[in-house]
């Protein structure tokens, strides 16, 4: 009896065994967020020149997915995030990555919306020359800021005026572009990406 008992719990554990060395062969298994995350992070840290808050751009990612695909995880939606990043000759990345934009760049990066804002301020008539001229500026950053300090002009005042002679305002200036500027933007749209996929791994197993 005892015989009996001990072969069929070996049997099991054999069987459990076999089961997650399959699962770990199965070239649908997922690695897990944090071991994405870690690949991103190491991708990154291989730039020296990149600070943490600085601006990324398309380039900069596209050499992820295929880490992240030989690691188990082919990101369907990649096409999608790319476009929500800069793309390598955008005004504002070319702005902010010269000399005197990488010293503005740290002063700022911290602040809220700060790249959604100078992005919507690139795209207006006169916008990429107010910021060229910016951030030569030793105080550039009092300027950029997301409520200035009494009597300091915002960046909205700087730009040309409108055709009725009014200082132009700037739509959804205050609010997010919806664009991926920052590694930490990047991390975000991957984790949304990551559990979407699992969801639909999930259901695919349980409806195979």
């Amino acid at each position: 009896m005892r015989l009996r008992l001990m072969g069929s719990l070996v049997g099991f554990l054999c069987l459990v065994q076999g089961s997650r060395s399959l699962h770990a062969e199965d070239p649908r298994a997922f690695p897990s967020l944090a071991e994405i995350q870690a690949v991103v992070d190491q991708h990154f840290a291989e730039n020296p020149q990149l600070r943490t808050g600085d601006i990324i751009s398309q380039n900069e990612v596209r050499p992820l997915f295929s880490k992240f695909e030989a690691s188990g995880w082919k990101v369907e939606d990649r096409d999608e995030i790319l476009k929500k990043l800069l793309s390598d000759n955008d005004p504002l990345l070319r702005i902010l990555r010269g000399p005197d934009g990488s010293k503005f760049m740290g002063q700022v990066a911290n602040d809220k919306l700060i790249y959604d804002r100078l992005d919507r301020i690139a795209r207006e008539p006169g916008g990429q020359r107010l910021l060229s001229d910016l951030v030569k500026l030793p105080n550039a950053a009092r300027f950029a800021k997301y409520k200035t300090q009494p009597g300091v002009p915002d960046l909205e005042d700087f730009l040309p005026k409108d055709r009725s002679g009014k200082t132009r305002r700037v739509k959804d200036y205050d609010k997010a572009t919806e664009k991926i500027y920052t590694v930490a933007d990047f991390k975000k749209a991957l984790q949304k990406s990551y559990e979407t996929a699992r969801r639909k791994d999930l259901l695919r197993d349980i409806a195979g």
